[in-house]
């Protein structure tokens, strides 16, 4: 029975010591049974491992990750990192596209919303015009100069009117112009010569007399629609009567509207007055010139008004001459509008 008793502790000495060894990764060596009680060991180092190497070994698999993580592109092999920028570029083609493609359709809504809004209704009360071709007013034209123009003025009746003004003769006068109703010009062609207007109204009367012509006038007097001369320019002629007390008396008809008349007259060495008045009564206007050397021209407007039937008096007469042969007053032209 001790016998056994020993046996069992040695049994289980040796079961430990493997247990030690399989833990350790050992292995008994064929041949030396335990006999100091560390039998040699095949593969075991011959220097202990140092603590850094065992910290390393347990860090590198974290350490690894971690660079992963901070720089993916550069811990990653060369053909991962290079699969990850492809799949990064990829990735913003496509939110591009979405966003180009967002755009558009939102561009589009706009567009058929703004199509689809129906447009402002006109104001009530206010008509809309309907568009129509343009066609452009024609240029206004003259009325030819033998045209009579519609005779009176009905926007202006009223009263028997007079009135005189004296006005510069100016270097040219157009007859044609200032005589839209009639006009006519004494001399050019004889004492006993007249021109007047081809289709005027006839309202100017003279009553003629001895006369006598000169080429002395200041103005150069012009026409295009005369009779029986049809054009002239710068006609410097007209009639005159020498001495104290000798006059030229003409008349216009009147017809109720408003009218008025120019009339060019002179004086050679003389004084003189003009004397206007209406044959139904009234006072007359009077303007005198006072009795100097030399020729002198004068131009007279007169606006009037006289119903039809009545007539505008005009006597242009000399007071006094100086004394010399051909002194007295002379007559031109008479323009009525």
């Amino acid at each position: 029975m001790p016998a056994q008793t020993s046996a069992r502790p040695e049994r289980a000495g040796r079961r430990a010591r493997d247990g030690l060894r399989a833990r350790d990764g050992l292995r008994a060596v064929d041949g030396d049974p335990f006999g100091d009680g560390m039998p040699a060991l095949a593969g075991r180092h011959t220097a202990p491992e140092s603590l850094r190497t065992r910290l390393t070994g347990l860090a590198g698999p974290f350490a690894t990750r971690l660079r992963h993580a901070l720089r993916p592109d550069t811990a990653r092999p060369a053909s991962e990192a290079g699969a990850t920028r492809v799949a990064a570029a990829r990735a913003r083609r496509r939110r591009r596209r979405a966003v180009l493609a967002t755009a558009a359709l939102t561009a589009s809504v706009v567009a058929l919303a703004y199509s689809a809004r129906s447009p402002t209704p006109p104001e009530r009360g206010r008509a809309v015009p309907a568009a129509g071709p343009t066609t452009p007013a024609p240029a206004p034209t003259a009325a030819p100069p033998t045209v009579v123009p519609v005779t009176g003025d009905p926007a202006l009746p009223g009263d028997p009117l007079l009135g005189v003004d004296q006005e510069p003769v100016p270097p040219a006068v157009s007859l044609t112009l200032l005589g839209t109703r009639d006009w006519r010009h004494w001399g050019g062609a004889g004492a006993d010569s007249v021109q007047r207007k081809q289709r005027g109204t006839g309202e100017i009367e003279d009553p003629g007399g001895d006369r006598l012509e000169h080429n002395a006038g200041v103005s150069g007097l012009s026409w295009t629609d005369g009779t029986p001369t049809v054009r002239q320019e710068s006609n410097r002629t007209g009639v005159f009567q020498r001495g104290a007390g000798k006059a030229f008396r003409l008349g216009v008809a009147g017809g109720g509207d408003l009218r008025t008349v120019r009339l060019f007259v002179g004086v050679f060495s003389a004084g003189a007055r003009l004397d206007v008045s209406l044959s139904g009564g009234g006072d007359p206007a009077v303007r005198e010139v006072a009795m100097a050397q030399g020729d002198r021209f004068y131009q007279y407007v007169i606006h009037f008004r006289a119903p039809r039937g009545q007539r505008l008096l005009i006597t242009w007469r000399a007071l006094a001459v100086t004394g010399g042969q051909n002194d007295g007053v002379s007559l031109e032209a008479i323009t009525v509008s």
